[in-house]
């Protein structure tokens, strides 16, 4: 559902702008003529040729002097800031913490002070653990496995106390994998395109796992639309499981069919904190009007065109 009338001489705040969604974000809020202010700690990174469309503000979410009046008559604020790769906040547990749900609590301070607009925090579809039915609704447990989930989880449980205790408006978005152009190569696709590019054989760990894949310019449309109209958890995803046999079986059939892939025993992981299926249930999305538009081979062509 696009509705570009709802966004036009918003006032629209973002933090984590400068990561993989956040100018995808950006440039569509733009096209929809909101009014964009970015926190952010370094230059605009990949938001490189909007810096004349946007206000950048230096700032850190862990740091309450740089926040002050920030969320100032702010319309919406979308929440993506965060240590989001799983294996450095395993790593890095207190800085993890003190970033993903301290910094979170930071910024619901300042809303709550500054602002009467709504709070859009992006969590994790890692929150659900490991599966205990397919799809996963919004009602299904929340058990999270390492320090990243944990970290996510706790932001939420913030963002819900915020909302319950001082009437914030507040929506909670649990993205499943996302991917297209411009995605950073520790994710399993732009690797797997790649190895594609650069080698004969695509080395691969565990092949069965399954995730639910979700092409960027739809989560955008998912995340603009649970904002306009949302209250509460909103999964984001396909709804389609596909496994990493599929994806890059996929990658290889548009690349070249000739490559071969294989999986090996040095990068396979089996410990407590895999997950070996996902998949989301998104009627609650659905229901607001959204539908996803691009599926996994399309949306895999794209990245590879672009």
């Amino acid at each position: 559902m696009k509705n570009k009338d709802f966004w036009q001489n918003k006032f629209v705040l973002l933090t984590g702008a400068t990561g993989f969604v956040g100018p995808y974000l950006v440039k569509e809020l733009l096209d929809r003529k909101a009014r964009i202010k970015v926190l952010t700690m370094d230059k605009a990174r990949n938001l490189t040729g909007l810096e004349d469309e946007i206000t950048l503000v230096r700032g850190n979410i862990t740091d309450t002097g740089s926040l002050q009046d920030i969320m100032k008559d702010a319309d919406m604020v979308f929440h993506l800031a965060a240590v989001s790769n799983v294996n450095y906040a395993i790593a890095h547990p207190r800085e993890t913490f003190e970033i993903n749900a301290t910094g979170t609590l930071n910024l619901l301070e300042e809303a709550r002070k500054n602002t009467s607009g709504k709070f859009v925090y992006i969590s994790s579809s890692h929150v659900y653990g490991v599966p205990q039915y397919l799809p996963m609704d919004e009602k299904h447990p929340v058990s999270p496995r390492e320090l990243y989930s944990a970290s996510k989880a706790s932001a939420e449980m913030l963002v819900n106390a915020y909302a319950l205790n001082y009437g914030l408006k507040a929506a909670i978005i649990r993205p499943f994998n996302m991917f297209g152009p411009g995605q950073s190569e520790d994710f399993i696709i732009p690797s797997i395109i790649k190895q594609a590019y650069q080698k004969d054989t695509i080395e691969l760990g565990n092949l069965s796992p399954t995730r639910d894949m979700l092409y960027i310019k739809d989560a955008i449309n998912g995340m603009l639309t649970i904002a306009e109209h949302g209250d509460g958890i909103y999964n984001l995803g396909s709804g389609r499981e596909t496994s990493i046999k599929e994806v890059v079986e996929s990658v290889i059939d548009i690349i070249d069919p000739a490559k071969k892939y294989v999986s090996i025993e040095s990068r396979r992981r089996s410990n407590a904190v895999d997950i070996p299926r996902m998949c989301a249930d998104v009627s609650k999305l659905k229901m607001l009007g959204w539908l996803p538009e691009v599926d996994l081979r399309d949306g895999l062509m794209k990245m590879i065109k672009s």
